[in-house]
């Protein structure tokens, strides 16, 4: 890992407004969860997932659960179990759902996956909200990766939300993100960092190039970074056969358009050797957002030692083995829901 980069990481451990500290109370007892099957509709697609209730008469406040990227089921996606556990100890109705394509959910996301999974997130709300047990203003989120893009774009739309926890989302838009991975693709293979940070500029310039000399040159420049063609496909395509992307495209969204201009409670944690979400750009982005929106309830934080999913790492790369969920960001998922509970 690179020195000087790993002491910008570990100075982006300090809090950000509130100082997160004490262990969560439980409030389970001995009877088990009830777990009710919910069907809804959101656009062409049917959803069903399950809604775990606590044991305990409602109304209950409400976590909803957002998978990342892939065909997740309500219950199959990286930290599930410890997301619902955690809020289902403290009192918190948990909701899933199986994505469409997968488990028992009809259709198939292939175009505008995000701004559909925003569709399909506030529909989730909705149905929550008209529920009898749960109560309609403590509706948050807790999500993972693509779903850093997902739950600020419902947010911009449903000013309702109640809090929002974000475990390796992005801090900047999807381009920038995808640049991202192609740099580390070449880290990993033994490039120095600096070339990977090389990698996903030139990168990022070549997608929103507004004119085909900006074009050229941006490709140009990844054309000379050696390797680069043994992670992607690189190349510098006639002037006739391009043009320049539309701006409206969901892949310029940038989730920090939306979080700089709101103050409910958010905890967004990054693990310092992810390579799928840029973590030194995340947090620096969630911290300057909080800033710009007087957001006395956000914190963030980088952790050392794990990759994207929050498991212990080495090195972060595809394919390598992964150990145990990181204690730290257990922990800071426990004070954050205290905080929720102790606000009422």
């Amino acid at each position: 890992m690179h020195t000087s980069g790993l002491s910008v990481r570990l100075a982006l451990t300090v809090a950000v407004g509130l100082c997160l500290a004490g262990t969560i109370a439980a409030t389970a007892t001995d009877d088990p969860p009830r777990v009710e099957e919910i069907r809804f509709r959101s656009g062409p697609f049917e959803l069903v997932g399950d809604l775990v209730l606590p044991a305990a008469a409602g109304p209950h406040p409400a976590v909803v659960l957002v998978a990342g990227d892939g065909p997740n089921t309500r219950t199959q996606f990286p930290g599930y179990w410890d997301a619902r556990h955690r809020f289902g100890d403290a009192g918190f109705a948990v909701f899933s759902w199986d994505k469409p394509g997968s488990g028992a959910s009809s259709g198939e996301l292939v175009s505008d996956v995000i701004s559909k999974r925003a569709d399909i997130l506030i529909d989730a709300i909705d149905t929550l909200t008209a529920h009898p047990d749960i109560d309609a203003e403590r509706i948050g989120l807790w999500g993972l990766s693509q779903a850093g893009w997902v739950m600020p774009m419902a947010l911009g739309r449903d000013p309702g939300i109640d809090f929002m926890v974000v475990v390796s989302g992005g801090g900047e838009d999807s381009i920038d993100q995808g640049m991202y991975i192609v740099g580390q693709r070449l880290v990993c293979r033994g490039a120095a960092p600096e070339l990977g940070a090389l990698a996903k500029e030139v990168g990022s310039r070549a997608f929103k190039a507004t004119t085909y000399e900006e074009y050229v040159a941006a490709v140009t420049e990844a054309l000379a970074i050696p390797d680069v063609q043994l992670v992607y496909p690189v190349e510098i395509r006639p002037e006739d056969e391009w043009a320049p992307l539309p701006r409206e495209l969901e892949s310029f969204f940038d989730p920090m358009t939306v979080v700089e201009q709101v103050d409910i409670p958010i905890l967004a944690v990054y693990g310092e050797l992810d390579r799928y979400v840029d973590p030194v750009q995340g947090a620096a982005a969630y911290a300057a957002a909080f800033e710009a929106a007087g957001n006395e309830d956000g914190h963030v934080e980088l952790v050392p030692g794990v990759g994207h999913t929050m498991l212990g790492q080495r090195t972060g790369c595809p394919g390598e083995p992964a150990g145990l969920t990181s204690g730290r960001y257990l922990e800071l998922l426990d004070t954050f829901i205290t905080r929720l509970v102790t606000r009422g």
